[in-house]
């Protein structure tokens, strides 16, 4: 069994509203805890202990010189997705930290993009360790439903503790 942190209980309490405003909601607090997210306006479709659902349309601010969604806007996709879903398991004593990513660009991307982070049942349960890592899994498509990148991250979660000992 699993023990919810701070972040779970922020997304249980508002599990009961509208899938919208849920999703409107969730994305500006989120985007205030990382303002990063929210100046890319990155939105929270799915959150869950098992799986993050985040978008990102192609808007202005976001493209590259030929007008698809940034490479570096893809990446921090992935990563919200994927350190979303790893905060939603880590114990508050702990502080995440993402230890390593690989990105491949496959294609030329085409409209908004999805990235989808899922963790299983092992993977959950180790999170409840004070200390450890993991690759999340994750996977990003675009408007046409294909993956215009291939990812891996790497989550690792230390005490807070420690960082105060150094």
């Amino acid at each position: 069994m699993t023990q919810t942190n701070r972040l779970s209980k922020l997304v249980k309490a508002t599990s009961k509203l509208p899938s919208g405003i849920q999703s409107t909601l969730l994305s500006k607090v989120f985007g205030r805890i990382v303002p990063m997210v929210g100046s890319a306006k990155i939105r929270y479709i799915h959150v869950s202990e098992s799986k993050v659902e985040v978008t990102l349309a192609n808007h202005k601010a976001m493209r590259n010189h030929i007008g698809q969604v940034h490479a570096c806007a893809m990446v921090l996709l992935a990563e919200t997705a994927t350190g979303f879903v790893t905060g939603m398991n880590v114990p508050d004593n702990c502080i995440m930290l993402i230890k390593s990513l690989h990105v491949d660009f496959k294609r030329p991307s085409k409209g908004a993009m999805t990235a989808i982070a899922t963790l299983t049942p092992e993977q959950r349960q180790l999170m409840q360790t004070d200390k450890g890592e993991t690759i999340v899994h994750v996977t990003v498509t675009d408007e046409s439903g294909e993956a215009p990148i291939q990812c891996e991250m790497l989550w690792a979660w230390i005490p807070k503790s420690y960082l105060k000992n150094k």
